[in-house]
């Protein structure tokens, strides 16, 4: 071999020798590569995304569209369901929901403002709300705003518009408006008059058709106007019994007020209760049943005591719960004496009673109480200049 070809061969050795030692080979070269480039992933193996939590994911809907999703959020933040009350933020997603097509979102808008706690209570807002309700075609809107017309609720009061808004509500499908329209007739609220056969006409053929409500009307009708109390019972029964809440409590009242019978009273009442009534109303009246008003032969100050302390506890407390509560403590009623629990029950009282402008009767011997009890020191510290302001304060609510 020419020494020509032998130099070359060498030079060729020498440079393969370079690039092995320069680069991977084999096993060592896989795992090189395999740290440079990620390994497909297998779809088995990969981890989960994180799933949103209900809030997460109502949010999602939501800014994707879902209006039940708009109205639901807006429930939460309007009642503080899951998240911080937040009224503004549950305006804002009922009227998103009514804007993309909902227009049960305004309405549901209103009855926030409508049925919110007096010192929330908003009727310009609830009106604006249910028209924008009633002009996208929702019915119990057209049946509240009638409602607003009828006692003159951030508007002049018009029974002849109550009238108007009624009837289109029932046309539209409102059930519940039947009655409020029945009692413009029943009772003579138009400028034209009584019509009772007109009335009972529409309440009947409401109740035919399966509102049960109408069946309460009518009870209503037959115990206040007419004083048929057979009549009376009779109708408030078949509203009771298809579970009309109000029904059970008008029924008890009755039979405590009218019929006199007090264990009917009492089990009507309890089964309002149950039933889910949460007005302040039953619970004093319950209380008024174990304390023998009316001459009431289930007297028992302990039970009186408990139902007149449930009428406080609701969302609309009730200041004659109040008073009557803070009555058996004055009289000492079953041995209960307790001055400062009166003087502290009749001022709560009176608080409410003054905030909502009330014409209650009660209102002004209520402060009158508050008076003797500054006169005579029961109950708070003896004081002649107060007790005289709370009898001046008593005598111009008397001469209202």
């Amino acid at each position: 071999m020419s020494k020509r070809i032998c130099a070359l061969l060498l030079a060729v050795l020498m440079l393969l020798s370079l690039c092995a030692c320069g680069a991977p080979s084999g096993q060592a070269a896989n795992e090189e590569t395999a740290k440079k480039e990620p390994a497909a992933e297998n779809p088995a193996e990969a981890e989960p995304t994180a799933t949103p939590g209900p809030l997460e994911q109502l949010h999602l809907d939501a800014e994707a569209g879902n209006t039940e999703a708009m109205v639901r959020l807006g429930d939460m933040y309007r009642d503080g369901d899951g998240v911080e009350a937040d009224w503004e933020t549950a305006g804002a997603w009922y009227e998103k929901a009514g804007e993309a097509g909902d227009s049960s979102a305004y309405h549901w808008l209103g009855n926030m403002y409508y049925f919110a706690p007096e010192d929330q209570k908003d009727y310009g807002k609830a009106l604006e709300a249910y028209s924008k309700g009633a002009d996208a075609g929702f019915a119990d809107s057209m049946g509240m705003i009638g409602l607003f017309y009828m006692n003159g609720f951030s508007v002049e009061k018009d029974t002849a518009a109550a009238e108007q808004w009624f009837e289109k509500a029932v046309d539209a499908g409102c059930q519940w408006a039947v009655s409020p329209l029945a009692n413009l007739y029943l009772y003579g609220r138009l400028e034209s008059g009584k019509d009772e056969e007109k009335g009972l006409d529409l309440l009947k053929k409401a109740a035919e058709a399966g509102y049960s409500g109408a069946y309460s009307t009518l009870g209503s009708y037959y115990r206040f106007q007419a004083h048929d109390y057979e009549k009376a019972e009779e109708y408030y029964l078949k509203a009771a019994e298809a579970g009309e809440v109000q029904a059970m409590t008008d029924l008890g009242s009755m039979y405590m007020y009218e019929i006199l019978d007090y264990d009917k009273a009492e089990e009507w009442m309890i089964k309002a209760v149950e039933a889910g009534d949460s007005a302040s109303f039953t619970r004093a009246l319950l209380g008024d049943l174990y304390s023998g008003v009316g001459g009431s032969n289930k007297k028992d100050f302990e039970k009186a005591i408990e139902w007149y302390t449930k009428s406080m506890e609701v969302d609309a407390p009730s200041p004659y719960g109040m008073y009557q509560l803070g009555n058996i403590y004055y009289q000492g009623y079953g041995g209960k004496t307790d001055y400062e629990k009166a003087f502290a029950l009749f001022n709560r009282a009176v608080e409410i009673w003054k905030a909502q402008n009330s014409t209650d009767e009660l209102f002004p011997y209520t402060v009158e109480q508050i008076g003797d009890m500054y006169s005579n020191g029961r109950g708070v510290e003896k004081d002649t200049d107060k007790a005289a302001e709370y009898y001046k304060w008593a005598d111009e609510l008397n001469s209202r």
